[in-house]
């Protein structure tokens, strides 16, 4: 029977709130105390106290209490908790706030939220059963559960341990005296990066199959924060790097062995993919992260001023320098000098930087003697440095000189299961910094990320969940709010020969034409307005006229 008024009748009685043939018409009444179930026996006055798990015999009957949330008691729990989750920045925070929130929803007396690391584990956070943090967490869940879970990817969920013929029998559920357990594998596609443990000790507790529905959905919210954790313990400056494929490892692992060093690096890869991320991840992990990074875009400044924005200049050495003023190389003495785009730097400027590398030493415009300067160099460009080196825009001698170590940056089409990790990120990003609701992902919406082929990478991905977050009109997104377009079917053959013109050439040669077709197409959309364009493509005003005049 379900007791959820504060005092309910017991009797044979039509008057009584439950009936029960067998007993006197006017038999017990029970109080629903906060925690525990008081009876009183009417014929003796007899008063009995029933604890959750508890049970009492009376009258030749059996009284066993298990105890219930009300369900929408659990609703609104669950619904704050991902309010806060939405709204956390870092694992730090969010991962103890996920398993506070669970342990209340499902009145679980012990919970861990646990990282796989290869073939062991190690515990994120653990609380006991007054809701304290737990410094000794292994001794509150089951190894043995635990790697099950981890080994299959699969959840355990257990009623009652002490008749299960795998568990009852193990040390840790019997010094527990552990009754039930819910283990959650938490997931990214086919990667079991870790789990949700809960444990109860009250006889008959279990865990509803609609909480345990609604524990899933919210444990796909703490995925990112997980991933964050699983990372080498000494990458801390590539935290911003998320990302569990191959590709990206091997990025962390390269940041991680180039730091210390002062090694010139480039680092290459399409636009939006995160080129700059890894450029402060070098320098913060790096000797000279002290002083602060220098960052220069060499296509957004022009030609004739980016001589005196790297090397600075005497005053009186050109109309309007007023005063000496310190180049981008000197104030990077003692840090490092980021070049972005180095690959649209003109011909001249790549001999002049190509000198400063070499002698270490930089001299201002309008000044006849140089001046030391120790610094390290990471450059970074979309362009294939080779390509432009055959065609004659950039110079061998610097390309070697920049390279002494290359990191490579997939396209976001090439890192897999990455974009649903990303993707999720990025939506909890904006639903904290907007102040809006917590989202989830429509299948629809997934198979529709899943299906486009992002040009514009990490920062196209960036931008559409931002969107989607704004337009979504209720809690599920829906493909429509993602605002993409929709993958069309391939082209027979012929057609696709023909779109892409004289087959003959060489690849350089067809990638300019497209590249300067394409800059054309996105000026006649933006009415002519050349400012306008070379936003839109994130490039300098000085790299769009190049385009629109070869």
């Amino acid at each position: 029977m379900l007791v959820s008024k504060a005092i309910t009748t017991v009797g044979s009685g039509n008057d009584a709130d439950l009936r029960l043939l067998t007993v006197p018409s006017q038999w017990v009444v029970i109080h629903r105390e906060p925690e525990s179930l008081s009876i009183r026996v009417l014929a003796s006055g007899q008063r009995l106290g029933l604890a959750p798990g508890a049970s009492v015999a009376l009258d030749g009957l059996t009284l066993s209490c298990e105890w219930r949330v009300p369900a929408e008691t659990t609703s609104s729990a669950l619904e704050e908790l991902s309010a806060a989750l939405a709204g956390a920045e870092s694992a730090e925070t969010a991962l103890p706030l996920l398993l506070q929130g669970a342990m209340a929803a499902c009145d679980a007396e012990t919970g861990a939220i646990i990282v796989s690391d290869g073939g062991t584990y190690r515990i994120a956070t653990a609380r006991d059963a007054t809701g304290a943090i737990e410094v000794d967490a292994a001794a509150l869940l089951s190894d043995t559960i635990v790697r099950d879970v981890l080994g299959t990817g699969q959840r355990l969920c257990l009623t009652n341990l002490s008749a299960h013929q795998r568990y009852a029998q193990i040390p840790s559920v019997v010094s527990l005296h552990l009754r039930s357990v819910l283990c959650l594998p938490l997931r990214l596609e086919e990667r079991t990066l870790g789990a949700l443990y809960l444990g109860k000790r009250a006889t008959g507790a279990g865990f509803g199959e609609r909480l345990i529905a609604d524990l899933r959905i919210l444990t796909t919210l703490a995925v990112p924060f997980l991933a964050q954790l699983r990372r080498a313990r000494g990458a801390a400056a590539a935290d911003t790097l998320l990302g569990e494929s191959p590709a990206m490892t091997d990025v962390r692992r390269l940041i991680e062995r180039v730091a210390p060093s002062d090694l010139s690096v480039l680092v290459v890869g399409g636009s939006g993919t995160g080129k700059e991320l890894v450029v402060r991840a070098i320098h913060e992990a790096s000797p000279r992260r002290a002083r602060p990074l220098v960052a220069l875009n060499c296509a957004a400044v022009p030609e004739s001023l980016l001589g005196a924005e790297l090397f600075g200049y005497r005053k009186g050495a050109f109309t309007g320098a007023l005063a000496d003023r310190e180049g981008l190389v000197e104030a990077a003495a003692g840090s490092t000098l980021f070049l972005d785009e180095v690959g649209d730097m003109p011909l001249a400027m790549q001999a002049a930087l190509l000198r400063v590398l070499e002698q270490r030493e930089v001299r201002r415009l309008g000044e006849t003697h140089a001046r030391s300067v120790d610094f390290r160099l990471i450059a970074a460009t979309h362009r294939d440095l080779s390509a432009e080196v055959a065609a004659g825009r950039f110079r061998e001698d610097l390309r070697f000189r920049l390279a002494e170590l290359t990191v490579e940056l997939p396209s976001l089409a090439d890192r897999g299961q990455d974009l649903d990790l990303l993707a999720r990120f990025f939506l909890r990003q904006a639903e904290s910094q907007l102040s809006l609701p917590m989202h989830t992902l429509g299948s629809d919406a997934e198979a529709l990320l899943r299906a486009h082929s992002w040009p514009g990478n990490v920062r196209e991905l960036r931008a559409t969940m931002r969107r989607a977050a704004v337009l979504a009109d209720d809690r599920i997104i829906r493909a429509a709010d993602l605002r993409l377009d929709r993958p069309v079917a391939a082209a027979p053959g012929g057609a696709a020969e023909a779109s892409l013109g004289d087959l003959s050439r060489p690849l350089a040669e067809a990638r300019d034409d497209f590249v300067n077709r394409y800059a054309a197409a996105v000026l006649a959309r933006c009415g002519g307005d050349r400012e306008a364009t070379a936003r839109s493509l994130a490039i300098g005003l000085r790299t769009l006229y190049r385009y629109l005049s070869t």
